[in-house]
């Protein structure tokens, strides 16, 4: 990214991406934006099922809600959250969501730096627009934000250790909030707390099967004596359900929001989960992950983090990042036994008990 006038920006808008794990995975380049424009105040525009994951951050001053399906739904909707973005008055816009809607309404919104991947015959509405080249589109999610920041350059050299590890904020209300909440589940501080994320909202193929996530979390409370949380929207909330199936446990799928669901994964002493927003949530806040791959390569979106193990199996046709396995075999997590990801989870919380 261009520094020339660099003192001039004041106000930067960051587009955010529409899913919670990419969400996520924007986070370092959004602190690294901060650092690039120490000055400047940056203020996110987000859909409202991602935002909250920009709440309490320390580089973050504001967020605009792009309710695209009610207040700015339809041509009069846009145009009101396009007069909202020009009344801010920005100096700068960061594209890190990908659409071609994105550059239009910066573009209409007046802003005079807009910068973002060249894509999808955007490059006409940005000032500084960056080639998708290939190389940047076989590195990890998160240099594929930050890359932004080296203007298309590549040059990784300074992004490393803690800078490309994302990050989220608990206050302390929110803190004190999970306490209150597991003390009134029964669930002691001293007790051994795993949090299961089974469901993936991309699709099937990126499910491991529910029984075998039934069966790790019924080992965890047979051998420890754990308490087992199983977190999801609504739309998992069948697939919570038969995880816990005759099991004790809290199954918190849609009854929560994002940010409860935050401060309740804090808690948690190890998180086994797919490929999915949750993973990428449980990384970021330092808990021991299990991540369960299927369809997707980890290399591009796992999580960042010493405290991450990934499981998958090398076949043939994976990662083919499909939604639906179209052989129709999902062997990719068949290959994958209950006893992989036990014994896996065993050694992580083991490594990591007095952390």
């Amino acid at each position: 990214m261009r520094t020339d006038g660099s003192n001039s920006i004041r106000s930067i808008l960051v587009r955010a991406p529409n899913w919670i794990g990419d969400a996520v995975l924007c986070l370092p380049a959004i602190e690294a934006l901060q650092s690039a424009y120490p000055q400047s105040e940056i203020t996110v525009l987000a859909k409202p099922w991602v935002g909250p994951v920009f709440l309490n951050n320390p580089f973050v001053k504001g967020i605009i809600y792009y309710d695209s399906l009610e207040k700015h739904g339809g041509i009069i909707g846009k145009w009101r959250l396009i007069k909202d973005i020009r009344g801010c008055h920005f100096d700068m816009a960061v594209l890190f969501q990908n659409a071609f809607e994105a550059a239009l309404i910066i573009f209409l919104a007046g802003i005079p730096q807009r910068i973002g991947y060249s894509m999808d015959l955007r490059g006409v509405f940005l000032t500084q627009p960056i080639k998708l080249t290939p190389d940047i589109k076989r590195t990890h999610q998160v240099f594929y934000y930050l890359n932004i920041m080296t203007a298309g350059s590549g040059d990784r050299g300074q992004w490393t250790g803690d800078k490309i590890r994302p990050k989220l904020y608990l206050t302390d209300k929110e803190k004190e909030y999970a306490k209150r909440i597991l003390k009134s589940k029964g669930v002691a501080e001293n007790n051994i707390i795993i949090g299961v994320a089974p469901g993936a909202s991309y699709g099937p193929a990126k499910r491991w099967m529910t029984d075998r996530f039934r069966e790790v979390a019924k080992r965890f409370i047979r051998n420890y004596g754990a308490k087992i949380i199983v977190f999801g929207g609504k739309d998992d909330s069948g697939i919570c359900k038969s995880v816990l199936n005759d099991s004790e446990g809290l199954n918190l799928a849609g009854k929560i929001d994002l940010r409860e669901s935050i401060a309740l994964m804090h808690k948690c002493n190890l998180f086994i989960t797919n490929d999915s927003g949750p993973m990428h949530i449980a990384a970021a806040l330092g808990i021991p992950t299990v991540a369960i791959f299927g369809s997707t390569d980890p290399s591009l979106t796992g999580s960042i983090g010493d405290k991450v193990v990934v499981i998958k199996k090398g076949i043939e046709c994976s990662p083919c990042f499909e939604r639906v396995c179209k052989y129709g075999h999902y062997n990719c997590f068949k290959m994958i036994a209950v006893d992989d990801v036990y014994e896996a989870s065993i050694r992580l919380i083991k490594e990591f008990a007095n952390a």
